[in-house]
């Protein structure tokens, strides 16, 4: 649960409050996904399990059918995600997400087609804009930025930005600037 206080940290900071936090359709999409997780993942006792497992089999399924959010709950996704709005985000079971990610609405994040095997790994602070499209077993590198509408097919480097079909770089992170070393004092030859 300490990754969902993430979340709410994040929601925070972002400068929801109060009434609008709680209200918010997509911390309760998030909020689901956290407890279906944790409910995979450490599989209590099985007269425990069963119970917790319908309520959160019908939280699913209202969270999918009438949120159109399918944030499957074996998918791992670090603390701090953002969803700006909900609506379309669909995440497949085999994705890995950093922490610190924005994602907008109209998102999916899912395996490739014709039967190739994997789904993309998302870095920490990762922004991916409205109706983009993540296939295949991609890497997607720390602090990417993935314009609006973008089909992503290979990987990306850390701090790019991509756009276009199929998404294309069309910006590199800069390149740390290294201060001169200190040059050393010249030594002259006395012959």
């Amino acid at each position: 649960m300490s990754k969902f206080s993430e979340d709410i940290a994040r929601y925070r900071t972002m400068g929801h409050r109060g009434k609008q936090l709680w209200l918010n359709p997509a911390i309760w999409a998030i909020a689901i996904y956290r407890f279906g997780y944790w409910l995979y993942a450490t599989k209590p006792f099985v007269l425990v399990r069963i119970p917790l497992k319908i309520v959160y089999f019908f939280a699913y399924m209202f969270s999918e059918v009438v949120m159109e959010m399918c944030l499957d709950p074996q998918a791992t996704i670090g603390g701090g995600l953002y969803i700006a709005h909900i609506g379309g985000v669909h995440i497949n079971p085999q994705a890995i997400i950093g922490s610190n990610c924005d994602i907008a609405h109209r998102v999916t994040i899912g395996a490739s087609a014709m039967g190739r095997k994997g789904a993309p790994v998302v870095g920490d602070q990762v922004y991916i804009g409205t109706g983009a499209t993540l296939v295949g077993k991609i890497k997607v590198g720390n602090g990417a930025k993935i314009a609006a509408n973008t089909l992503v097919m290979s990987n990306i480097p850390d701090g790019a930005t991509v756009m276009g079909v199929p998404g294309r770089i069309i910006m590199r992170a800069p390149k740390p600037t290294q201060t001169p070393a200190a040059s050393a004092p010249e030594t002259i030859d006395a012959k």
